[in-house]
């Protein structure tokens, strides 16, 4: 049994990941970390009954978890967005000792969407983009992390293009120029999350999305992730290491 620290345990996605690891037994929660009163703090943890640490707090948090996976080299796995390039470089440095998997998002479908993505991109090279996404009201970023992601990869396939970022419209903008990559963020009731991708050109348009309706498809990414990093060599994986581990 994969025995697991969970940084970030009291919010909606730990106690998802908490309920699922009971439901289907595949791992054990031994530690729950939070800042919230009643839940433990990650220094206090000694590393004996610890396999794997999963982090799916706040950047601060997810610095701390990162620190303490290192010192007492246990595989990392972060599904935490809003990392500044700080956090990102010290994902890399950590990889040298330990496995390590960050994504800014933990669903099977999601990170398939990524693999689409790629390919669109090589075919829609003079498209008009846009990229909307909507989560609950209580999410602290915008635009997402996977928006962000997905416009990574759709601007480094068109790196010719020099794609050119811009979050919402307001005001009196003027036409749209042909490489802007656009950002719309919608916050509203309790959405998981939904994303979709628009390659629009005069007269048709294209779009992709995803859309989570549970929480649970997050919760189940993480525990698939844990199950998989859990005695590997030190390095970067991925969640399409994840998926393609059959």
């Amino acid at each position: 049994m994969i025995r697991v620290t969970l940084n970030g345990a009291s919010g909606r996605m730990g106690r998802a990941i908490t309920r699922i690891a009971e439901e289907t037994g595949k791992i054990v929660v031994a530690h729950k970390v939070d800042v919230t009163e009643g839940f433990e703090k990650i220094e206090e943890i000694t590393p004996n009954d610890v396999d794997v640490v999963i982090d799916i707090s706040s950047p601060e948090g997810f610095k701390k978890a990162l620190m303490w996976a290192v010192r007492n080299r246990k595989p990392f796995i972060s599904g935490a967005t809003g990392l500044q390039i700080a956090d990102l470089i010290s994902l890399d440095t950590a990889a040298e000792s330990i496995p390590v998997l960050h994504t800014s998002n933990l669903s099977k479908g999601v990170n398939i969407l990524f693999e689409i993505m790629k390919k669109a991109a090589a075919l829609t090279g003079d498209a008009d983009i846009e990229i909307i996404e909507t989560h609950h009201s209580k999410k602290k970023d915008a635009p997402s992390g996977t928006a962000l992601e997905i416009g990574k990869i759709i601007t480094s396939g068109q790196s010719t293009r020099n794609l050119k970022s811009v979050e919402g419209r307001s005001g009196i903008t003027g036409e749209r120029a042909s490489n802007e990559i656009g950002y719309h963020s919608i916050r509203c009731g309790d959405v998981p999350g939904e994303h979709t991708v628009i390659f629009a050109y005069d007269g048709e348009r294209i779009e992709i999305s995803h859309k989570a309706l549970t929480r649970d498809i997050f919760a189940r990414g993480a525990i698939e992730a844990a199950l998989f990093i859990a005695g590997k060599k030190p390095g970067r994986y991925s969640m399409k290491d994840v998926i393609g581990k059959g």
